[in-house]
């Protein structure tokens, strides 16, 4: 009895537990896709609430760029008052006698709170180039440009480099400048975008200095080969486009580079923009080759091993060694001519009396 009785209940046992793995395994399927629904409906909340951070975060630096913005013009404000009030009180005091230390601002060159005005085209000197390009502002371009063909990549000190020129005016100035990215430009006239290197250079407008970005494209058959874009004018200028050239030029003696309608409209009149600098840099090259000025005087270059040979003979007498190369022959003037066409003549009559005495010698010996 025992033993039947132990035989049933292990059977028992069994079915019980067969049955019982059979309705764990299809609860755990009903757990598994409940866990999928929590876990995409977790997923969905999450989404929703980085959209609503995304948001946020937006709007927090959108309100933070708008006061900073508005506190920046609050400033500008203040400042214009005290300006005007320091100008009111200094114009009464002269007024009345009275002396006092007048700012150094020119309402003509820059606003009240310390912009420079622009016109709609600007001297701009670029230290890379060392020239002044005569620059069209644009405030309608997001960057600003320069001519440049035949660019070339190089490496200097490890990093990368750029080598381009700059055809403008009949002139061909070579330019090297480090590389700093490539950029992708939509085209307004084209369907689709242009690629184009950016080199960093220093320029100067006026009195304003500073390093900037300038894309390389060839301007060759533009007016201007120089752009000026919102990337410089941004917080440091106002644009009057009613005026050109407002800021005063930065190097008036070095080479300047002007748009293609004023360089054909010089040209025409015989108006040479350059013409001092060419000159100043052929009277530098003096002595470099070996030529004489207009005027026959000796001019000493910066090199004195090609310089005529009166200007060496000068230089190693000065350096206490005297040349054997014999100096230059100079013109003689029409008073030294004639002293020397006398002396050939009183030699002449030496000669022939010192002949004279030798033939007396001779018949008297015989």
């Amino acid at each position: 009895m025992r033993l039947n009785a132990k035989l049933l209940a292990t059977a028992v046992f069994f079915v019980c537990q067969s049955a019982l793995a059979t309705s764990s395994d299809e609860d755990l399927n009903d757990k598994f896709t409940k866990l999928n629904g929590t876990i995409d409906s977790i997923n969905g909340e999450l989404n929703s609430q980085r959209a609503t951070l995304s948001g946020l975060k937006s709007e927090i630096e959108n309100a933070n760029l708008k006061l900073h913005r508005q506190v920046l013009e609050e400033l500008k404000s203040v400042q214009r008052q005290n300006q005007y009030v320091y100008d009111a009180i200094l114009a009464e005091r002269e007024s009345l006698g009275g002396k006092m230390i007048k700012p150094l601002r020119n309402y003509n060159l820059q606003t009240p709170d310390g912009k420079m005005i622009l016109g709609q085209k600007e001297y701009v000197y670029v230290k890379e180039a060392n020239a002044t390009i005569d620059a069209r502002i644009d405030t309608g371009a997001s960057q600003s440009s320069i001519s440049a063909s035949d660019v070339v990549e190089f490496e200097r000190n490890g990093k990368k480099w750029l080598r381009f020129k700059i055809v403008h005016n009949d002139r061909t100035i070579n330019v090297e400048a480090p590389y700093v990215k490539q950029t992708r430009l939509r085209q307004s006239s084209i369907d689709g975008y242009s690629y184009r290197s950016v080199v960093k250079l220093n320029i100067k407008i006026g009195d304003y200095s500073t390093e900037a970005e300038f894309n390389l494209i060839d301007r060759t058959q533009m007016q201007f080969a120089l752009l000026i874009g919102r990337n410089l004018l941004t917080d440091i200028a106002v644009v009057d486009v009613s005026r050109n050239n407002v800021q005063k030029r930065a190097d008036k003696d070095g080479l300047l580079i002007i748009s293609i309608d004023d360089y054909v409209d010089n040209k025409k009149k015989g108006i040479d923009v350059n013409q001092k600098y060419d000159e100043m840099q052929k009277e530098n090259a003096g002595g470099q080759i070996a030529t004489l000025s207009a005027d026959k005087a000796q001019s000493l270059g910066t090199n004195p091993d090609k310089a005529l040979p009166s200007v060496r003979d000068k230089i190693e007498t000065e350096n206490g060694s005297k040349p054997t190369i014999k100096k230059d022959p100079v013109k003689k003037t029409n008073d030294e001519k004639k002293k020397d066409e006398k002396k050939k003549k009183e030699l002449t009559e030496k000669e022939k009396a010192a002949l004279e005495l030798s033939k007396n010698s001779k018949k008297s010996r015989s």
